[in-house]
């Protein structure tokens, strides 16, 4: 009995909310976006650091 009292309790909270008017939400602000204008570059630098983390002699070094 207990354990039906608790799974009804948690399914009423989880369902809290689900019949809200539509009208009543709040509109997210538009997510500023910032062109990349030299994104090779950006990507060569990432594959630069990415063989200094893989190199063998630094790992043996270390």
């Amino acid at each position: 009995m207990t354990m039906c009292i608790i799974i009804y309790n948690m399914i009423i909270e989880d369902e809290r909310g689900v019949y809200a008017s539509i009208e009543d939400h709040m509109e997210a602000p538009t997510p500023e976006i910032k062109m990349m204008l030299y994104e090779n570059t950006r990507f060569q630098e990432f594959l630069a650091r990415h063989r200094e983390i893989r190199d063998k002699d630094a790992h043996i070094a270390l």
